[in-house]
């Protein structure tokens, strides 16, 4: 195991571990990968703030996928999310009974495409990371 040694004022502080935990290798996300994903994104006329169809984006994959690889890639290696990907609207939907009970409604939260992607790449990295 590599370590690497922090000095201060010639006296040896710490050793630190370069590579923690040596077993555990990341497998970045590919360009093919995220393709199939937007290929795999329901198509519906509803959509997020940012007003991009998810027909479009299907569309429009195969020049797209190699720079959202990138992307997230770095938002993974990076552990950071932007935060205007974040954004969603939100849609009040009438269960039953009294219109004028806000309790009758349920929320639906549209997320852009963009984050949906993203968070499918995710889930599957923290899924394999727990087992």
């Amino acid at each position: 195991m590599k370590f690497q040694s922090k000095f201060s004022n010639g006296v040896l502080l710490l050793l630190v571990p370069l590579y923690p935990y040596p077993n555990i290798k990341f497998r970045y996300t590919s360009t093919e990968e995220t393709e199939r994903i937007i290929k795999s994104l329901k198509t519906k006329t509803v959509h997020g703030y940012v007003e991009i169809l998810i027909k479009i984006l299907k569309w429009s994959a195969p020049f797209i996928s190699s720079p959202l690889t990138y992307i997230f890639n770095k938002s993974l290696e990076l552990s950071s999310f932007r935060s205007r990907l974040k954004y969603s609207t939100v849609i009040p939907i009438f269960k039953i009974a009294d219109r004028l009970n806000m309790s009758n409604f349920r929320q639906i939260s549209l997320s852009i495409p963009f984050s949906k992607i993203f968070e499918i790449i995710y889930t599957r990295i923290n899924t394999r990371c727990s087992k």
